[in-house]
């Protein structure tokens, strides 16, 4: 197993200082710090699980540099202008000519919330595929429902960005929350930070990544029959 070096209550500390200072200064002052405490362990994650993840999808991007966020924001196109997050996150997913509508599974820790958290969902929720996708899910519900019974025996919550109104009255209750979500997303999140300091935490990531893969694998399919038209 690639060594891992934990993230610490120290690196949670320093990402929401730098936050609440929100000054290039300090920032510059704590960069390897915070490099050290926090960044490095996310790379180490990826490489941990990159081969379990290459296994999955032979396509997906593993470059620790390229899927792990930065701390510095891109404050151009956003109305919200401080300038670095305390939030952080890995992002594992395809890198292609539509990467909008590939699915994702992700890691992220948020000084925040004091929490961490881990998931599986569609990258974006773009209007015409995620009809596609609610189509696709009515015609063979079978195969979705044990997908994401799956993730939600590991642990993960469904949480959703849902229409006002009831859009499918008639299918089963299990289905309700997916076909009537803009978008949705399975998340297993924990206050126990504990565990980001032990070597050990790739493991338990793998587990929780291992119950997704179902998931993952269905949305994958689903993504390619869309843009293969």
């Amino acid at each position: 197993m690639s060594a891992y070096d934990g993230i610490r209550p120290e690196g949670f500390l320093l990402l929401a200082q730098n936050r609440f200072e929100d000054s290039k200064e300090f920032y510059e002052a704590h960069k390897e710090e915070i490099k050290r405490l926090v960044i490095t362990p996310l790379g180490q994650i990826v490489e941990a699980l990159a081969g379990d993840f290459s296994r999955l999808d032979p396509q997906m991007l593993l470059v620790p540099g390229r899927i792990v966020s930065r701390v510095r924001r891109d404050t151009r196109f956003t109305k919200e202008k401080h300038l670095y997050r305390e939030n952080v996150w890995i992002t594992f997913s395809r890198k292609g000519e539509d990467p909008m509508v590939w699915p994702c599974m992700w890691f992220e820790i948020s000084p925040e919330e004091n929490t961490w958290n881990a998931g599986v969902c569609v990258y974006a929720n773009q209007p015409a595929y995620m009809q596609f996708l609610r189509t696709r899910i009515t015609r063979e519900p079978e195969e979705f429902l044990q997908a994401a019974q799956s993730a939600i025996d590991a642990g993960a919550a469904l949480d959703t960005e849902a229409f006002k109104k009831d859009r499918a009255p008639d299918a089963p209750e299990a289905l309700k929350p997916y076909l009537n979500a803009k978008g949705w997303w399975l998340k297993f999140t924990s206050r126990d930070l504990a565990p980001l300091a032990e070597e050990s935490f790739a493991e338990t990531l793998r587990g929780i990544y291992a119950a997704y893969a179902p998931m993952y694998r269905y949305l994958l399919q689903a993504s390619e029959e869309y843009l293969a038209g």
